[in-house]
């Protein structure tokens, strides 16, 4: 298989990363995908720094087996350990972070940014030292909480308005204009946030991941641009039950789940 042909690799420890396969499939219509969700590893954002670092290398290995042609790291908790993944594979690995951070840079107009990501993500500090160094003050929010939350519960359950009331409430007098989703579920939570902190910018990491993989791809000569009845594979190391149950709100089309070990 010529290597433009072959599939991207996108991962994160649960469905939250759905958000960002949806605008990669958006972006590159010709393009294979498998999918991987690590449910049954879930969440990173509470583990050792140790325990992530074994996820990402176990998950990352992984989808170099697949012959995938690059790694997107959908997951804002494993893409601070990107260093290793890289140092086991010459093929492109692409984190949401870098992205994500600069495209709230761009957007905001006070220089007041928040960013809502797990505990590992905030106390680790990779998205409020970028947001720093481009003159941006951060507020940064821990909340595993959510990924818990998208992960086992009905995205209606008033439960869900609760804990986003709760962790938003230190941000009501800090005049942020720009939230970053600084984890891949976040962004299913927008409406609720929306209704505690109002018409301000939502920085989602689908969007601007897509743009950087893009320009890295048309770089390396590994855009595929024929035509292509492509496949999505998605697969879970946790229950196919459990995945379909939370994956409802994803319509684009993809083969059958598949539960995996790894």
């Amino acid at each position: 298989m010529t290597n433009n042909k072959k599939p991207i690799g996108v991962f994160d420890s649960g469905i939250g990363g759905l958000t960002v396969l949806e605008k990669l499939m958006e972006k590159f219509p010709n393009e294979d995908f498998i999918y991987v969700a690590d449910q049954g590893h879930c969440p990173y954002g509470t583990k050792t720094e140790e325990g992530i670092k074994e996820c990402v290398l176990n998950v990352g290995r992984y989808l170099i087996a697949k012959d995938v042609k690059a790694i997107v790291i959908a997951c804002n908790t494993a893409s601070l350990f990107i260093k290793y993944l890289e140092e086991i594979t010459d093929i492109p690995v692409i984190s949401v972070i870098e992205p994500t951070c600069m495209a709230a840079i761009n957007k905001t107009k006070n220089n007041r940014v928040a960013v809502l990501a797990t505990i590992a993500t905030i106390n680790k500090g990779a998205y409020q030292t970028l947001l720093n160094n481009n003159g941006v003050e951060a507020f940064g929010v821990r909340c595993s909480e959510f990924v818990d939350f998208v992960e086992n519960y009905e995205l209606t359950d008033p439960l869900g308005q609760k804990i986003v009331d709760e962790k938003l409430e230190e941000l009501k007098d800090k005049n942020v204009d720009t939230l970053i989703h600084g984890c891949t579920h976040f962004s299913l939570l927008e409406p609720n946030m929306r209704k505690v902190l109002g018409d301000i910018n939502y920085v989602a990491c689908g969007e601007p991941t897509s743009i950087k993989l893009y320009e890295i791809l048309k770089e390396k000569s590994l855009l595929r641009f024929d035509e292509n009845n492509r496949y999505v594979k998605i697969q879970t190391t946790g229950s196919k039950e459990n995945a379909l149950m939370n994956m409802k709100w994803f319509k684009a089309p993809h083969e059958e789940i598949e539960e995996i070990e790894i």
